[in-house]
């Protein structure tokens, strides 16, 4: 790498994602210390060595060009969902899951690779493209790249995970010209799988939908393909809610009345809910947290790491750790916006929305404004895979930072 290039690295990127590692370190021993269950001994430790491995990753995806990631972007995605393919024969999991390959030192969860390798396919996509993202015609391939994952994880099952497929996509198609009011039509249809519980709900917003759309320059027959979609998604709601997983309806169900399910589902997001509250305005102290030390929390050192730092520090903490995750999102805007390369920008948006939408989702559920996703919390949560393609990740995107002026 030209040296001369290294004074366009970005630093404060770079130690806002360690400083998340760091912290997510120190509150794993936290939420793993004098645990009852001696499997949980430990795992502070091996989060500091996928730390190391995943910094590894980091400096290596440093010297990638972003060409070759351009080539490599089909081949990627194909082992990405091949792998997503294996998992559902040989993988492994707990309560009938399987998300995890075994590989014997370690399990590896493809579905956080397959989120990168999407991104890195529909980059290469959408930078070809040259005509603007205007028709329903024009959306065909990046919904076609964005399904194939959604299904595959859907299958394990992981709702939580396959939702974050389509929530990359809209990001990057905005960011690749498409028109406000195209994303929100492809919006329509899932709009109205919630919505059709509620009849009246329902049938407004399909009044709603049809005067958008005769107010819209759109085409006569994406009109009608958006507004048939909308109706037939509505229709077979129903169905779909059927098909879900048990828990994964208790989950929904007690999002909406915690107080109902205090004793089943809704226990996680009541407990969680005490813990942040408890730690006020500067927390109880490290190591003190009450509901984490009477092991009240579950969870706590994967999905619900932050309320475990709530608890310990408080609402000050918790404003630092959210203050990191947006200067790392913005910095990674930053970077796309100055990048003269299309496929760059593209890539750089899509990670910076894989890493906004994981953290408010995560927080949104720890907090009870969302239902419980089993969705990690990016850089904080225990997790090697996900710690180790996060921080490879960040490596692109300070690679394609530092070579922005080169289309």
């Amino acid at each position: 790498m030209d040296r001369r290039r290294l004074r366009d690295f970005d630093m404060g990127l770079l130690a806002a994602a360690l400083a998340l590692v760091a912290v997510g370190i120190v509150m794993v021993y936290s939420a793993t210390r004098g645990a009852a269950d001696a499997s949980l001994s430990g795992l502070a430790q091996r989060q500091a060595v996928f730390a190391v491995l995943g910094l590894a990753a980091l400096v290596g995806a440093l010297f990638v060009p972003q060409d070759t990631l351009e080539i490599l972007a089909p081949l990627l995605y194909g082992l990405a969902m091949a792998l997503l393919v294996a998992v559902l024969f040989v993988g492994v999991g707990k309560m009938g899951e399987r998300r995890w390959l075994d590989l014997g030192v370690l399990r590896f969860q493809p579905s956080e690779l397959a989120k990168y390798a999407m991104i890195l396919l529909l980059a290469r996509w959408l930078a070809r493209k040259k005509t603007k993202l205007e028709r329903a015609t024009h959306l065909v391939v990046p919904i076609v790249i964005t399904l194939i994952p959604f299904g595959l994880v859907l299958r394990e099952p992981d709702l939580g995970t396959s939702l974050m497929f389509p929530l990359i996509l809209l990001p990057m198609l905005y960011w690749a010209g498409a028109r406000p009011v195209v994303i929100l039509l492809l919006l329509a249809p899932a709009l109205s799988v919630v919505l059709a519980f509620h009849l009246v709900v329902w049938l407004v917003f399909l009044g709603a939908l049809a005067c958008l759309l005769y107010l819209s320059r759109v085409l006569l027959t994406d009109k009608v393909v958006v507004f048939t979609a909308s109706v037939v998604a509505g229709r077979v709601s129903p169905l779909l809610w059927a098909h879900l997983e048990e828990y994964q309806r208790h989950r929904v169900l007690a999002f909406l009345s915690p107080e109902k399910y205090r004793f089943s589902t809704g226990y996680q997001l009541i407990q969680s809910k005490i813990a942040i509250g408890s730690g006020s305005a500067f927390g109880k102290g490290f190591l003190q947290g009450t509901q984490k030390n009477y092991a009240f929390l579950p969870e706590q050192h994967t999905d619900f790491i932050f309320s475990v730092l709530g608890e310990e520090f408080g609402f000050l903490g918790c404003a630092v750790v959210l203050a990191l995750y947006l200067y790392l999102v913005l910095r990674m805007l930053r970077l796309a916006a100055q990048a003269r390369n299309r496929f760059a920008g593209l890539v750089i948006v899509g990670i910076a929305s894989m890493l906004f939408v994981q953290s408010a989702v995560n927080v949104g559920v720890t907090l009870g404004m969302s239902p419980v996703t089993g969705m990690p919390l990016p850089l904080l949560s225990y997790g090697g895979t996900s710690l180790l393609v996060t921080l490879g990740a960040i490596g692109v995107v300070l690679g394609m930072g530092i070579r922005r002026m080169e289309y």
